[in-house]
Protein backbone atom coordinates (compact mmCIF):
# COMPACT_ATOMS: atom_id res chain seq x y z
CA UNK A 1 0.00 0.00 0.00
CA UNK A 2 1.69 3.37 -0.90
CA UNK A 3 0.97 6.53 0.80
CA UNK A 4 1.09 6.87 4.64
CA UNK A 5 4.84 6.23 6.05
CA UNK A 6 5.29 6.25 9.89
CA UNK A 7 6.42 9.79 11.20
CA UNK A 8 9.83 9.69 13.25
CA UNK A 9 8.52 12.78 15.76
CA UNK A 10 6.23 10.29 17.54
CA UNK A 11 4.82 6.81 17.58
CA UNK A 12 1.57 5.87 15.33
CA UNK A 13 -2.02 5.47 17.21
CA UNK A 14 -5.18 4.09 15.99
CA UNK A 15 -6.03 7.61 15.49
CA UNK A 16 -3.77 7.82 12.34
CA UNK A 17 -4.37 4.43 11.11
CA UNK A 18 -8.16 5.55 11.08
CA UNK A 19 -7.43 8.73 8.69
CA UNK A 20 -5.19 6.61 6.59
CA UNK A 21 -8.08 4.21 5.91
CA UNK A 22 -10.67 6.74 5.77
CA UNK A 23 -12.64 5.31 8.81
CA UNK A 24 -14.06 6.78 11.86
CA UNK A 25 -12.00 5.84 14.60
CA UNK A 26 -14.50 3.85 16.44
CA UNK A 27 -14.28 1.61 13.27
CA UNK A 28 -10.71 1.08 13.25
CA UNK A 29 -10.72 0.30 16.92
CA UNK A 30 -13.50 -2.32 16.16
CA UNK A 31 -11.46 -3.67 12.97
CA UNK A 32 -8.73 -4.78 15.84
CA UNK A 33 -11.07 -5.63 18.51
CA UNK A 34 -13.43 -8.17 16.48
CA UNK A 35 -16.10 -7.17 19.30
CA UNK A 36 -18.71 -6.79 16.45
CA UNK A 37 -19.12 -7.19 12.79
CA UNK A 38 -16.68 -4.91 10.26
CA UNK A 39 -16.87 -5.77 7.16
CA UNK A 40 -13.71 -7.81 5.48
CA UNK A 41 -13.02 -5.37 2.88
CA UNK A 42 -13.01 -2.59 5.87
CA UNK A 43 -11.29 -4.65 8.00
CA UNK A 44 -8.31 -5.30 5.67
CA UNK A 45 -7.97 -1.58 4.27
CA UNK A 46 -7.93 -0.80 8.18
CA UNK A 47 -5.00 -3.41 8.73
CA UNK A 48 -3.26 -2.37 5.71
CA UNK A 49 -3.00 1.17 6.95
CA UNK A 50 -1.83 0.05 9.78
CA UNK A 51 1.07 -1.90 8.53
CA UNK A 52 2.21 0.71 6.60
CA UNK A 53 2.29 3.21 9.35
CA UNK A 54 4.34 0.33 11.37
CA UNK A 55 1.10 0.85 13.90
CA UNK A 56 1.35 -3.39 15.62
CA UNK A 57 -2.11 -2.99 17.21
CA UNK A 58 -3.25 -2.54 20.65
CA UNK A 59 -1.19 -3.65 23.55
CA UNK A 60 -2.27 -7.40 24.22
CA UNK A 61 -2.62 -6.65 27.57
CA UNK A 62 -4.70 -3.51 27.26
CA UNK A 63 -7.18 -6.12 24.93
CA UNK A 64 -7.31 -8.60 28.07
CA UNK A 65 -8.30 -5.72 30.17
CA UNK A 66 -10.98 -4.30 28.15
CA UNK A 67 -12.77 -7.41 29.22
CA UNK A 68 -12.85 -6.67 32.51
CA UNK A 69 -12.04 -3.43 35.01
CA UNK A 70 -8.80 -1.74 34.24
CA UNK A 71 -9.11 0.45 37.66
CA UNK A 72 -8.45 3.70 35.78
CA UNK A 73 -10.67 6.86 34.73
CA UNK A 74 -9.73 9.04 32.20
CA UNK A 75 -9.88 12.86 32.94
CA UNK A 76 -9.69 14.86 29.53
CA UNK A 77 -7.80 18.37 30.21
CA UNK A 78 -7.44 19.70 27.48
CA UNK A 79 -4.16 21.33 27.02
CA UNK A 80 -1.89 19.85 30.56
CA UNK A 81 -0.39 23.19 31.02
CA UNK A 82 -3.67 24.85 30.58
CA UNK A 83 -5.53 23.07 33.06
CA UNK A 84 -2.65 23.37 35.99
CA UNK A 85 -2.78 27.02 36.04
CA UNK A 86 -6.26 27.14 36.15
CA UNK A 87 -6.82 27.78 39.63
CA UNK A 88 -10.79 27.09 39.22
CA UNK A 89 -9.88 23.57 37.54
CA UNK A 90 -7.54 22.44 40.49
CA UNK A 91 -9.89 21.85 43.25
CA UNK A 92 -11.99 19.67 40.77
CA UNK A 93 -9.20 17.42 39.68
CA UNK A 94 -8.07 17.32 43.36
CA UNK A 95 -11.79 15.84 44.48
CA UNK A 96 -12.21 13.82 41.66
CA UNK A 97 -8.69 12.20 42.68
CA UNK A 98 -9.50 11.83 46.11
CA UNK A 99 -13.25 9.97 45.57
CA UNK A 100 -11.49 7.65 43.36
CA UNK A 101 -8.53 6.97 44.95
CA UNK A 102 -10.76 6.35 47.93
CA UNK A 103 -12.56 3.69 45.81
CA UNK A 104 -9.24 1.95 44.87
CA UNK A 105 -9.16 3.84 41.35
CA UNK A 106 -6.55 5.37 39.36
CA UNK A 107 -6.83 8.74 37.20
CA UNK A 108 -5.24 8.67 33.88
CA UNK A 109 -5.13 13.03 32.53
CA UNK A 110 -5.73 12.85 28.53
CA UNK A 111 -4.34 15.86 26.84
CA UNK A 112 -5.55 17.08 24.00
CA UNK A 113 -5.97 14.98 20.67
CA UNK A 114 -7.95 11.32 21.25
CA UNK A 115 -4.48 8.56 21.65
CA UNK A 116 -5.80 8.23 25.09
CA UNK A 117 -8.92 7.03 24.58
CA UNK A 118 -8.20 3.58 23.11
CA UNK A 119 -6.34 2.83 26.52
CA UNK A 120 -8.54 -0.12 28.67
CA UNK A 121 -10.78 2.35 31.00
CA UNK A 122 -13.15 2.00 33.24
CA UNK A 123 -15.01 5.25 32.71
CA UNK A 124 -14.04 8.68 30.83
CA UNK A 125 -14.76 12.53 32.25
CA UNK A 126 -14.67 14.99 29.66
CA UNK A 127 -13.53 18.29 32.00
CA UNK A 128 -12.32 21.63 31.00
CA UNK A 129 -11.09 20.98 27.38
CA UNK A 130 -13.81 23.45 25.82
CA UNK A 131 -14.32 22.20 22.72
CA UNK A 132 -17.93 20.92 21.44
CA UNK A 133 -16.74 18.28 19.95
CA UNK A 134 -14.20 15.29 20.37
CA UNK A 135 -12.98 12.74 17.95
CA UNK A 136 -12.61 9.85 20.63
CA UNK A 137 -16.31 10.23 21.61
CA UNK A 138 -17.85 7.84 18.93
CA UNK A 139 -15.12 5.40 19.77
CA UNK A 140 -15.77 5.45 23.81
CA UNK A 141 -19.75 5.04 23.06
CA UNK A 142 -18.73 1.83 20.48
CA UNK A 143 -16.70 0.50 23.50
CA UNK A 144 -19.82 0.99 25.75
CA UNK A 145 -17.63 3.14 28.09
CA UNK A 146 -19.24 5.32 30.78
CA UNK A 147 -18.65 9.21 30.06
CA UNK A 148 -19.47 11.77 32.52
CA UNK A 149 -19.25 15.49 31.02
CA UNK A 150 -18.66 18.63 33.02
CA UNK A 151 -19.61 22.06 31.95
CA UNK A 152 -19.76 20.58 28.44
CA UNK A 153 -21.77 19.44 25.28
CA UNK A 154 -24.73 17.40 26.64
CA UNK A 155 -23.36 14.34 24.44
CA UNK A 156 -26.17 11.60 23.91
CA UNK A 157 -25.24 8.37 26.58
CA UNK A 158 -23.05 10.93 28.95
CA UNK A 159 -23.94 11.89 32.31
CA UNK A 160 -24.12 15.64 33.37
CA UNK A 161 -22.75 18.14 35.71
CA UNK A 162 -23.36 21.50 35.90
CA UNK A 163 -23.65 24.56 37.83
CA UNK A 164 -25.83 27.15 37.88
CA UNK A 165 -23.65 29.82 35.41
CA UNK A 166 -26.91 31.77 33.89
CA UNK A 167 -28.34 32.49 37.12
CA UNK A 168 -25.37 33.47 38.67
CA UNK A 169 -24.43 35.70 36.00
CA UNK A 170 -28.25 37.62 36.29
CA UNK A 171 -27.20 38.31 40.03
CA UNK A 172 -24.04 40.01 39.73
CA UNK A 173 -25.61 41.64 37.11
CA UNK A 174 -28.14 42.82 39.24
CA UNK A 175 -26.06 43.71 41.96
CA UNK A 176 -24.20 46.43 39.35
CA UNK A 177 -27.93 47.76 38.21
CA UNK A 178 -28.67 48.54 41.79
CA UNK A 179 -25.10 50.37 42.34
CA UNK A 180 -26.13 52.67 39.37
CA UNK A 181 -24.08 51.01 36.32
CA UNK A 182 -25.99 51.38 32.90
CA UNK A 183 -23.07 50.67 30.68
CA UNK A 184 -21.81 47.46 31.09
CA UNK A 185 -19.22 45.51 29.16
CA UNK A 186 -18.25 41.64 29.69
CA UNK A 187 -15.01 39.60 29.23
CA UNK A 188 -16.12 36.53 27.62
CA UNK A 189 -14.46 33.46 27.58
CA UNK A 190 -14.29 31.32 24.36
CA UNK A 191 -17.29 29.96 22.94
CA UNK A 192 -18.47 27.15 25.12
CA UNK A 193 -21.54 26.11 27.28
CA UNK A 194 -20.52 28.05 30.20
CA UNK A 195 -19.68 31.12 28.36
CA UNK A 196 -23.16 31.32 26.66
CA UNK A 197 -25.30 30.90 29.52
CA UNK A 198 -22.69 33.52 31.87
CA UNK A 199 -23.36 35.84 29.16
CA UNK A 200 -27.44 34.62 28.68
CA UNK A 201 -27.03 35.87 32.67
CA UNK A 202 -25.96 39.06 31.75
CA UNK A 203 -27.61 39.91 29.35
CA UNK A 204 -31.29 39.06 31.19
CA UNK A 205 -30.01 42.87 33.17
CA UNK A 206 -28.19 44.07 30.44
CA UNK A 207 -29.32 43.21 26.53
CA UNK A 208 -27.14 45.65 25.00
CA UNK A 209 -23.81 45.01 27.09
CA UNK A 210 -20.77 45.60 25.10
CA UNK A 211 -19.17 42.19 24.13
CA UNK A 212 -15.45 42.03 24.82
CA UNK A 213 -13.42 38.96 23.84
CA UNK A 214 -13.24 36.05 23.47
CA UNK A 215 -10.25 35.52 25.85
CA UNK A 216 -8.78 32.78 27.51
CA UNK A 217 -9.09 32.54 31.58
CA UNK A 218 -5.13 33.76 31.74
CA UNK A 219 -3.69 36.79 33.48
CA UNK A 220 -2.14 38.60 30.67
CA UNK A 221 -4.15 37.38 27.88
CA UNK A 222 -7.12 39.81 29.86
CA UNK A 223 -4.87 42.65 30.43
CA UNK A 224 -3.66 42.74 26.64
CA UNK A 225 -7.58 42.55 25.67
CA UNK A 226 -9.38 44.62 28.24
CA UNK A 227 -6.09 46.88 27.05
CA UNK A 228 -7.09 46.41 23.15
CA UNK A 229 -10.51 47.59 23.83
CA UNK A 230 -10.15 50.78 25.68
CA UNK A 231 -7.72 51.83 23.08
CA UNK A 232 -10.07 51.53 20.49
CA UNK A 233 -12.42 53.70 22.27
CA UNK A 234 -13.96 51.29 24.88
CA UNK A 235 -16.13 52.59 27.50
CA UNK A 236 -18.07 51.14 30.32
CA UNK A 237 -18.47 52.15 34.06
CA UNK A 238 -18.11 48.21 34.63
CA UNK A 239 -17.08 45.74 33.20
CA UNK A 240 -18.07 41.65 34.25
CA UNK A 241 -15.69 39.11 33.19
CA UNK A 242 -16.30 35.51 33.18
CA UNK A 243 -13.83 34.23 35.35
CA UNK A 244 -11.81 35.25 38.17
CA UNK A 245 -8.60 35.14 36.26
CA UNK A 246 -9.66 37.41 33.60
CA UNK A 247 -11.06 40.20 36.33
CA UNK A 248 -7.70 40.23 37.98
CA UNK A 249 -6.38 40.64 34.76
CA UNK A 250 -8.71 43.43 34.00
CA UNK A 251 -8.03 44.90 37.57
CA UNK A 252 -4.33 45.32 36.96
CA UNK A 253 -5.06 47.22 33.38
CA UNK A 254 -7.06 49.39 35.06
CA UNK A 255 -4.84 50.59 37.48
CA UNK A 256 -1.70 50.67 35.10
CA UNK A 257 -4.14 53.40 33.53
CA UNK A 258 -4.71 55.10 36.24
CA UNK A 259 -7.87 53.93 36.69
CA UNK A 260 -9.48 53.36 40.69
CA UNK A 261 -11.08 49.90 41.18
CA UNK A 262 -14.18 50.45 42.30
CA UNK A 263 -13.78 53.99 42.17
CA UNK A 264 -13.62 54.93 38.49
CA UNK A 265 -14.37 51.27 37.62
CA UNK A 266 -16.56 48.34 38.93
CA UNK A 267 -15.17 44.78 38.12
CA UNK A 268 -16.66 41.20 38.50
CA UNK A 269 -15.75 37.91 37.56
CA UNK A 270 -17.00 33.94 38.04
CA UNK A 271 -15.67 30.92 39.69
CA UNK A 272 -14.69 32.06 43.68
CA UNK A 273 -11.13 31.11 43.63
CA UNK A 274 -8.09 32.47 45.50
CA UNK A 275 -6.32 35.89 43.66
CA UNK A 276 -3.54 36.47 45.75
CA UNK A 277 -2.22 38.75 43.02
CA UNK A 278 -4.57 41.16 44.28
CA UNK A 279 -4.80 43.48 47.21
CA UNK A 280 -8.52 43.12 46.87
CA UNK A 281 -11.16 41.19 46.93
CA UNK A 282 -13.14 40.35 43.80
CA UNK A 283 -17.02 40.69 43.40
CA UNK A 284 -17.71 37.05 42.32
CA UNK A 285 -19.71 34.13 41.68
CA UNK A 286 -18.50 31.84 43.79
CA UNK A 287 -18.95 27.81 42.76
CA UNK A 288 -18.74 25.01 44.77
CA UNK A 289 -15.52 23.77 42.80
CA UNK A 290 -14.44 20.40 45.04
CA UNK A 291 -18.22 19.65 45.66
CA UNK A 292 -18.59 19.52 41.64
CA UNK A 293 -15.43 16.97 41.20
CA UNK A 294 -16.82 14.78 43.74
CA UNK A 295 -20.16 14.77 42.28
CA UNK A 296 -18.51 14.04 39.09
CA UNK A 297 -16.36 10.94 40.39
CA UNK A 298 -19.77 9.68 42.19
CA UNK A 299 -21.43 10.33 38.99
CA UNK A 300 -18.63 7.57 37.17
CA UNK A 301 -18.52 5.08 40.16
CA UNK A 302 -21.86 5.09 39.68
CA UNK A 303 -21.60 4.35 35.67
CA UNK A 304 -19.03 1.98 36.26
CA UNK A 305 -21.44 -0.22 38.51
CA UNK A 306 -23.99 0.36 36.11
CA UNK A 307 -26.44 1.81 38.21
CA UNK A 308 -28.70 4.81 36.97
CA UNK A 309 -27.57 8.44 37.63
CA UNK A 310 -29.48 11.40 37.11
CA UNK A 311 -27.71 14.75 36.09
CA UNK A 312 -25.88 16.73 38.24
CA UNK A 313 -26.88 21.32 38.85
CA UNK A 314 -24.99 22.24 41.16
CA UNK A 315 -26.16 26.22 43.15
CA UNK A 316 -23.81 29.50 43.21
CA UNK A 317 -23.79 32.14 45.23
CA UNK A 318 -22.79 35.91 44.55
CA UNK A 319 -19.96 37.34 46.99
CA UNK A 320 -19.47 41.12 46.99
CA UNK A 321 -15.89 42.35 47.24
CA UNK A 322 -13.81 45.48 47.38
CA UNK A 323 -13.76 45.72 42.98
CA UNK A 324 -17.57 46.73 42.84
CA UNK A 325 -19.07 50.38 44.00
CA UNK A 326 -21.42 52.73 43.08
CA UNK A 327 -21.29 54.11 39.80
CA UNK A 328 -19.37 57.66 39.69
CA UNK A 329 -22.50 58.81 36.99
CA UNK A 330 -25.12 57.04 35.53
CA UNK A 331 -24.54 56.51 31.41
Amino acid sequence: MSGPTRSPARNPTLADVAAAAGVSLSTASLAFSGNKPVSEETRERVLAAAGALGYAGPNPLARNLRRGRSGVVGVAVGRLSTAFRDPAALPMLDAVSEVLDAAGLGLLLMPEGDEHAGLPLDAVIYDICGSETWGAYDDLVARGVPLVVVEGPAWAGATYVDVEHRRGAAEVARHLHDLGHRRVATLTLEASHPQREREAGLRDVYPDAELVGPCASDLVAAQRMVGAWWDGGGEASAVVCQSDVQAAGVVLEARRRGLDVPGDLSVAGFDGVATPWLDLELTTVVQPLAEKGRATARAALSRIAGEPVDDVLLPVRMRVGGSTGPASHAT
